[in-house]
Formats: C-alpha cells, sequence, structure tokens
C-alpha cells in the first residue's frame, strides 16, 4: 500500500485514510499541507485495490494492514467516511497504536445494505466510468467489496471497546456520536475535507494541541 507523507519527520505522525471513492487520489486536499505547515507529519494512505479476496476488505483486516504499512509504533489515526470506519475498528482491536483518533463524519453509525455482495459488484463494474475516468474492472469489484465489508463489521459494534481521545466533527445534517468523543458540527456536507477544509484543519489543529503526546 503507497504512502504520501507530509510536514517535520518529528512532528506527531497523523494517518489518514480517504473515503470509499476510486475515481479520486489524494483527497487530504488544503487540510494536508495546513496541518503539515503547523508541524504534523502526515501520512496519507492510497486505498488498496489489488487485494486479492472480499474478506480482505473488511475493515478489521483493513486496520491490520494499516499497522503493516505505517512505520510508527504510535500515531494518531484520521479516517474519513470508509476511513472512520477502519479507524474505529482500528481503535477497538490495537489501542496500543494509537494516541487517537479523528472522524471526519464517520465511525458513528452502521452501513446497512438490501443487496448481496455479488450483486453490489454487478453495480459497481456497470459504474466505471465518471468525468473522463474510467475504472478497471478489479478496482470497481475492490470497492464493492469494501462497501459491503463495511455493513457486515458494524461501526457500533467497536464502541464499547473505545477508550481513547476522539474527535468526531460532523457534517451540518448528521445526527450521531462516540464514546469519548469531542464532537464538532461543522457548516458542511459529508465531504468535510472539501466543503469546509479551513475549519476542519483549525478543529484538528486545536485538539491535537490539547493531546498528550507519548514516546
Amino acid at each position: 500500500m503507497n504512502l504520501r507523507e507530509w510536514g517535520p519527520l518529528d512532528g506527531r505522525p497523523l494517518v489518514f485514510w480517504p473515503g470509499l471513492d476510486p475515481f479520486r487520489g489524494e483527497r487530504l486536499g488544503k487540510v494536508g499541507p495546513t496541518l503539515a505547515d503547523a508541524g504534523v507529519h502526515v501520512v496519507e494512505l492510497d486505498a488498496p485495490w489489488d487485494l486479492a479476496e472480499p474478506d480482505d476488505y473488511l475493515p478489521s483486516r483493513l486496520a491490520d494492514l494499516v499497522l503493516e504499512t505505517v512505520p510508527f509504533e504510535r500515531f494518531v489515526f484520521m479516517g474519513h467516511s470508509w476511513g472512520g470506519s477502519i479507524g474505529v475498528q482500528l481503535a477497538a482491536d490495537h489501542p496500543e497504536r494509537l494516541e487517537g483518533l479523528v472522524l471526519l463524519d464517520a465511525g458513528y453509525r452502521n452501513v446497512e445494505l438490501d443487496v448481496s455482495r455479488d450483486r453490489l459488484v454487478e453495480e459497481f463494474e456497470a459504474e466505471r466510468e465518471r468525468e473522463g475516468q474510467v475504472l478497471e474492472r478489479s478496482v470497481a469489484r475492490a470497492a464493492a467489496w469494501a462497501l459491503h465489508g463495511v455493513s457486515r463489521e458494524k461501526q457500533t459494534a467497536t464502541h464499547e471497546r473505545l477508550h481513547l481521545p476522539i474527535l468526531l466533527l460532523l457534517a451540518r445534517d448528521a445526527e450521531g456520536t462516540v464514546p469519548n468523543a469531542e464532537i464538532h458540527r461543522l457548516d458542511g456536507g459529508h465531504d468535510l475535507l472539501e466543503d469546509a477544509p479551513a475549519e476542519t484543519a483549525r478543529l484538528v489543529l486545536e485538539w491535537l494541541a490539547r493531546l498528550p503526546r507519548e514516546r
């Protein structure tokens, strides 16, 4: 799994996993450079679209993949949407590896699907073109597996095991919570990185400044 890094090497490590959109590459936009300029060591993970089996895309398996990929013993994890589903699983399964968790409109509710995994794959494969981009069939299939994986491992099932500091940033119309979370509602839709980048970056930096750093 590829990663991109910004910011000082001795800054607090913050690992980011994006939402489930195989058509988009870099997702941190203005937020990543702002965090890096403030002294955070930002690591953005590329979603792995080449895993072999459907169960490889379960949030618990992807959480293990994060730990195999990042070069830090302890770090802050930040996830948007799909990334937040992986984040709560990571925090529940491996709390010893995280200093804190940032959830960008994510992790507070379950994803419910009324279609089978095979049908979901068919739907994703049928919609492989967007704005001039055409996905490989294998990537569309992997994205369907990922969405189905999130529906199988319920986000709320992790909540009773979340005991670390959490920052939850909600979209304007979202409703939900997670344990131990500092919660802020932003004037934006689900994609807070796109709709409210300055406010997202400010709140993350202020929260990080209050978060004890363990070395």
